[in-house]
């Protein structure tokens, strides 16, 4: 396979302190009520596209062992 000039490597703790560096507000999301989210999603041009058609849904049930 030909190697990506995209391609990164990081080491374990290069990637735990990308994780500390998260922008997400954990505290702000907990206390989020489901109104809320529902609320800002339909506000997101992106997830307008995202609206399942439950009415075609069917139940699959994987096959045992």
């Amino acid at each position: 396979m030909k190697n990506d000039e995209r391609t990164v490597s990081y080491t374990a703790d290069e990637l735990r302190a990308k994780r500390a560096e998260s922008r997400t507000d954990l505290s702000r999301l907990d206390a989020a009520t489901d109104a809320d989210v529902e609320r800002l999603a339909a506000a997101d041009a992106g997830e307008a596209v995202l609206v399942p058609d439950w009415t075609r849904a069917r139940l699959v049930v994987p096959a045992t062992k």
